[in-house]
């Protein structure tokens, strides 16, 4: 049994009779649970090391991405051309598919080994032709380092002079003058020596020149023998027929002017050969009383 306070209320703990507890008394707080410090350990899911088979999707050929159509050209594009340097051309399968693409094509490579046929058995003439404009080109272009180097050394000579006729060199002046003496002659030697070149480079310019008439005569008889030649004369050098064979067998080009025009697109090629053209006549047509030498464009085309 519990005691009574003042206020005869029971105190203590209650009767086990009447195990609820009064309303002065507290209840009893429930015990905090057991934490379980100790990590649960949980085995590691198996792996099915056995890749499961998947079949391979089924080829559908309308599904391949064929790449975004050019709107810009729509007409080029739908026709199977493809563009170069100088334009659209027809693509080579364009070609093999097209009966009179392939019957123009051959008709061009007929025409370029008729052309080669009749050119390439003079192309030594072509070959000497450009090393005698090459020979002309040297000898116009004279080194004037000679003639410089004499008129430094007379300079030089002429320096020693004046300090030997000075007061403060008159014990020295037999030196003095020796020095400039040897510097004088040497001068003029070199002088000398500018004149001479020059001479004989003038002589050979002229043997060359008569030369050049030659062979670009012989061009031109070779060139006019060809009848209706379906290329300016300066493009029927045979290096640059060979390559113009070439493109056409490769498939990419149906024509000669076609293969031309490529040779001719590069940045500054057609504007190169037609200054130079022009200049090349003008010169040559005031030399030979207005009868212009043989142009040849090869060494302005990149046919490597």
């Amino acid at each position: 049994m519990g005691d009574f306070n003042s206020d005869w209320k029971i105190t203590g703990t209650p009767d086990p009779a009447t195990p609820d507890p009064q309303p002065h008394q507290q209840p009893a707080q429930p015990a905090a649970p057991v934490v379980n410090t100790q990590p649960v350990y949980q085995t590691a899911p198996t792996v099915n090391a056995q890749p499961v088979y998947q079949p391979a999707p089924a080829y559908n050929p309308q599904a391949i991405y064929q790449g975004a159509p050019v709107q810009q050209v729509p007409a080029v594009q739908a026709s199977g051309r493809q563009q170069i340097a100088s334009g659209f051309v027809p693509a080579p399968q364009q070609i093999s598919r097209n009966a009179d693409l392939v019957a123009e094509r051959e008709t061009n490579l007929n025409e370029i080994n008729k052309m080669i046929n009749h050119f390439s058995p003079k192309v030594d003439v072509f070959q000497n032709y450009e090393i005698c404009i090459n020979d002309i080109m040297k000898c116009n272009n004279t080194s004037v380092a000679p003639f410089c180097w004499g008129i430094i050394l007379a300079l030089h000579s002429l320096i020693f002079v004046f300090s030997a006729a000075t007061s403060n060199y008159r014990d020295n002046i037999l030196l003095y003058a020796g020095i400039a003496l040897g510097f004088a002659l040497v001068g003029a030697a070199f002088i000398v020596l500018y004149f001479v070149k020059k001479k004989k480079k003038e002589a050979k310019l002229e043997d060359l020149y008569v030369r050049f008439e030659e062979l670009s005569n012989e061009l031109k008889i070779i060139y006019n023998g060809y009848s209706n030649c379906v290329l300016p004369q300066e493009y029927t050098d045979p290096r640059i027929l060979f390559k113009i064979q070439s493109m056409l067998f490769s498939g990419r080009y149906f024509s000669i002017g076609n293969a031309l025009n490529s040779l001719l697109g590069f940045p500054g090629v057609y504007m190169n050969i037609t200054k130079n053209k022009a200049k090349f006549i003008e010169q040559t047509k005031a030399r030979y009383n207005g009868n212009p030498a043989f142009f040849n464009a090869v060494r302005y085309l990149n046919l490597r």
